[in-house]
């Protein structure tokens, strides 16, 4: 890709990185955060109407805005980033994949400050997943533990933004299932479809993909099949379905 036609340049500490095909492009720090599979997973796991206004809470990079965009032609995409140098480098990627998005920058503690109540139809999270942990990097430590925010903030944040009825779409780790339910349940959001995610055919799970609906009933939850990662994760070979996935994206499922 030449960035030169967006009037760009990367940055000593910074590399470009081709996606599916090189369908998408990201613009990543050598070192710090760098988005994962997590990113695509989720994205595939979201299924809504084709229109409407959906945020990314903690939007990073902006890879799930850009991954979504290829899906849902008529969304209106917006993304909430806490770090300035992230939510500097999403605005470039959402430039150089030709999205149309607004980005903010602010903490998720802080939404009623930033959007209007009952504002979104979608939201998408991916939050820290530790509460706390070792990092290479500042950077990577806001972004995968709870330096900033908690997951209940994500939570809240999520309610105050949803309206009744809209769709809040999380991944996790298996070993905070029960918070994240409990937590959600007190917020309104009841969870209605899970799938949860193996290393390999032979291990547990280690992560959950959770659609909950605001103010819905109880009941009438849905487990999806088991996504397997790999099929031989000593040498990272992986499943037909996650090599389809990062293949053919968004039409791997046509």
């Amino acid at each position: 890709m030449q960035l030169q036609k967006f009037n760009l340049e990367l940055n000593d500490d910074e590399d470009l990185s081709p996606f599916i095909r090189g369908k998408v492009h990201i613009i990543q720090k050598k070192e710090g955060y760098r988005f994962n599979i997590d990113s695509l997973l989720l994205s595939d796991f979201v299924n809504i109407k084709s229109s409407g206004k959906l945020i990314d809470l903690g939007t990073g990079s902006g890879i799930i805005l850009i991954l979504l965009s290829l899906k849902y032609k008529n969304l209106k995409f917006y993304g909430l980033e806490v770090q300035k140098e992230l939510y500097e480098l999403a605005k470039k990627n959402i430039l150089i994949n030709n999205l149309e998005a607004q980005l903010k920058l602010g903490n998720v503690k802080d939404v009623k400050d930033l959007f209007p109540h009952q504002f979104f139809d979608y939201v998408v999270i991916n939050p820290p997943y530790f509460k706390q942990g070792e990092y290479k990097s500042t950077q990577e430590k806001i972004a995968r533990s709870e330096v900033l925010a908690t997951l209940e903030d994500f939570i809240k944040a999520s309610w105050y933004l949803l309206k009744n009825k809209g769709k809040l779409f999380m991944i996790l780790t298996t070993d905070r299932l029960s918070e994240a339910l409990s937590v959600m349940k007190s917020y309104k959001l009841q969870p209605k479809r899970y799938r949860f995610i193996h290393p390999s055919s032979k291990e547990k799970a280690t992560h959950f993909m959770v659609e909950a609906i605001k103010q819905a009933k109880e009941g009438g939850e849905t487990v999806e099949n088991p996504l397997i990662v790999y099929d031989n994760p000593k040498e990272k070979k992986y499943t037909e379905y996650v090599w389809n996935l990062l293949e053919n994206y968004p039409e791997h499922n046509l």
